[in-house]
């Protein structure tokens, strides 16, 4: 008896979940998955968002938002069925000159206010306030103690943008710009888990064509296990979509996304 209530429960969360999708994706909205933890900890692997499709044809992205976008280089994963989209944080607008010290940021001459707000055993959590139109805009971003990658924190790696765009170069790594500045029609994003994530530091400045969307709600969450954009197919949404609904996170379930 147990059990035929389980899987009527699934059946029936599985179909509502399944028709919001369906509704959401053909009008004005994009709905997508969270397959990696690049943007923890805003955003948890296993978090399915509705996106905003409209906002961008009408106006541009502001600083703080974080958006939808293609990915510049398909071909570095190889032929899919579907494009590669990545979800990131707008940090550097065209023609904003960034500076990176020890992964703190200052965005024309003026260095973000951080405020610590926990820390474990790997992580130290800060807010970082980001000055925009909208006003100042507060959010989580999460470093490791130890980083894996240090000199990702001292700038971005000099041959993924343009010479032009390196106004200085890092003393401690040569190999990385440490003060740039954005190319007009580009845009600069990073995720919110500032040691874990492949962002414009490693591949470049993101073209405002590429931009699709920016998430407004997350319409459910659950455990999930991790995804590659190499592993992106027509059904590993599908699969992901599975492994939440029988992990769910239900505190997660339509949390805003709209500051």
């Amino acid at each position: 008896m147990g059990t035929k209530i389980k899987i009527s429960h699934f059946l029936k969360s599985f179909f509502i979940v399944l028709v919001i999708w369906l509704i959401v994706k053909l009008f004005f909205a994009g709905a997508y998955n969270i397959p990696s933890k690049s943007m923890e900890p805003t955003l948890l692997q296993g978090d399915f968002i509705l996106t905003n499709k409209l906002v961008y044809k009408i106006s541009d992205p502001y600083r703080g938002d974080i958006v939808v976008f293609d990915f510049p280089y398909q071909q570095v994963f190889g032929p899919h069925l579907l494009k590669v989209t990545f979800i990131k944080r707008v940090i550097g607008l065209p023609g904003d000159v960034i500076e990176f010290h020890n992964g703190f940021l200052t965005i024309n001459g003026k260095p973000l206010k951080y405020k610590k707000v926990g820390e474990t055993e790997k992580w130290i959590i800060y807010e970082e306030f980001i000055p925009s139109k909208l006003g100042l805009r507060k959010h989580l971003v999460r470093f490791y103690k130890t980083p894996l990658l240090e000199s990702s924190r001292w700038g971005v790696y000099a041959e993924a943008i343009p010479e032009g765009a390196c106004l200085k170069r890092s003393e401690l790594y040569p190999e990385v710009c440490q003060v740039i500045k954005v190319p007009k029609g580009y845009y600069f994003v990073m995720g919110d888990n500032r040691d874990n994530s492949e962002d414009s530091r490693f591949w470049g400045f993101l073209k405002r064509d590429l931009i699709l969307s920016t998430p407004f709600v997350i319409y459910f969450s659950g455990k999930v296990p991790t995804l590659t954009p190499r592993q992106g197919n027509l059904f590993s949404g599908f699969i992901q979509l599975i492994h939440a609904l029988l992990h769910p996170r239900f505190d997660r379930i339509g949390k805003p996304l709209i500051y």
